[in-house]
């Protein structure tokens, strides 16, 4: 009899008989519509996804929202002083409470029929309903919501997941002296690119490409220390549903930071780095959805988000210390250069990937030494698909 996990469990063993014969995967697994509705259920609804920055949620009513498939979640400050995140749908008949993004607000009322909702999701009362209507059995559907190193995020699944805590521990100390936590949001750009979320993330996991797509990222980001020893990189972090990564980044000689000169974007260094520490940059990634590159100062927050099977969002943040002043401390066009330029670039290479893996002549050639991390991404992605319905 046919169960629910078999799709999922057709498309992992796909994947691991691919990967273990040191190719990419076929074009099946970019073009299934099948496929794709697995993904957003049993990879995407279970995962940690970033909602924002705490220092977007400083008040009382402060909120924003997580979009994730047919879902959204709204994040608030209640008033009591503690982050919750709840569903972004009406009780009633299923209205959304608000549009996608942040802002500010007292309470939310549903634009439909007026049913409105305290800053931890409660109900707080509904227009002409009978006598005997209890607002207290109403209340929103709630989503679990951590907070790491200033970074505030949600996971839809419907029991119990590791804590953030415990699934980034592993790179605590090596990210700990940028002290996210005290870094605000200097600018953010939101991409939209015609490529299904998968040669997205591949995209991230190798520079095979970079030579000859990324010159300005090349002026001070170096390539070939990607296999020298002073490139360290930890062990992926194994758990019941996702893949952690996390690793020092390599700058050309003389270089402090990843600009267009190696020089620093803003004049106020983040965390330890204003106390002389010496600098380094470093990332860590959360698969499939996740990414956080640190420099000493300023930082880049990336979120993943699928649209459709052939669309994927990008949210790219970039952090600055929180004291740090536009036009004072640093010019937005040169802090956001190195990163936006090289992201352009990569979407249009993604784009082109997905329009060739369209074609029925597609199939897929041999990895090359420089793209282990996409293997270890497919084998962390197979896991995903394999973990057992909740």
């Amino acid at each position: 009899m046919t169960t629910s996990t078999e799709p999922a469990l057709r498309y992992s063993r796909i994947v691991r008989d691919h990967i273990d014969r040191g190719v990419g995967v076929p074009r099946e697994l970019y073009l299934s519509d099948e496929l794709y509705a697995e993904e957003l259920d049993r990879i995407f609804r279970r995962s940690w996804l970033l909602a924002g920055h705490e220092s977007q949620l400083d008040r009382p009513g402060r909120y924003l929202t997580v979009e994730s498939g047919d879902e959204s979640v709204i994040v608030a400050r209640t008033s009591a002083g503690t982050l919750a995140a709840f569903s972004n749908v009406c009780r009633h008949r299923g209205a959304r409470l608000v549009d996608a993004g942040c802002g500010l607000a007292r309470r939310f009322v549903c634009p439909y029929h007026q049913w409105t909702y305290r800053l931890d999701g409660s109900l707080q009362g509904a227009p002409r309903m009978p006598d005997d209507f209890d607002p207290a059995g109403h209340p929103l559907p709630t989503a679990r919501v951590e907070v790491w190193n200033g970074l505030v995020f949600v996971n839809l699944s419907d029991t119990p997941v590791e804590s953030l805590a415990e699934l980034l521990g592993t790179g605590a100390d090596l990210m700990r002296t940028f002290d996210i936590a005290g870094t605000r949001i200097a600018h953010t750009i939101t991409y939209e690119i015609a490529a299904n979320w998968k040669i997205v993330w591949e995209n991230a996991q190798e520079c095979y490409h970079c030579n000859a797509n990324h010159p300005e990222l090349l002026k001070t980001f170096d390539v070939g220390g990607l296999n020298q020893d002073t490139y360290r990189e930890t062990e992926l972090v194994a758990s019941s549903d996702r893949r952690v990564q996390h690793a020092r980044f390599p700058l050309r000689p003389g270089a402090l930071s990843l600009t267009l000169d190696g020089t620093y974007a803003s004049r106020k260094p983040l965390g330890d780095f204003a106390d002389g520490h010496p600098p380094y940059t470093a990332a860590i990634h959360l698969k499939p959805s996740f990414a956080l590159v640190a420099c000493p100062d300023y930082a880049v927050v990336l979120a993943e988000r699928p649209l459709a099977i052939d669309r994927t969002e990008i949210r790219m943040s970039w952090l600055v210390r929180a004291d740090a002043e536009e036009g004072t401390d640093y010019d937005t066009d040169t802090l956001i250069k190195v990163w936006n330029e090289t992201n352009l670039q990569d979407w249009a290479l993604c784009e082109r990937a997905q329009l060739g893996v369209r074609s029925r002549t597609y199939v897929p050639g041999p990895l090359s030494n420089d793209e282990q991390s996409v293997i270890d991404f497919y084998r962390s992605y197979a896991t995903l698909l394999e973990a057992e319905d909740r």
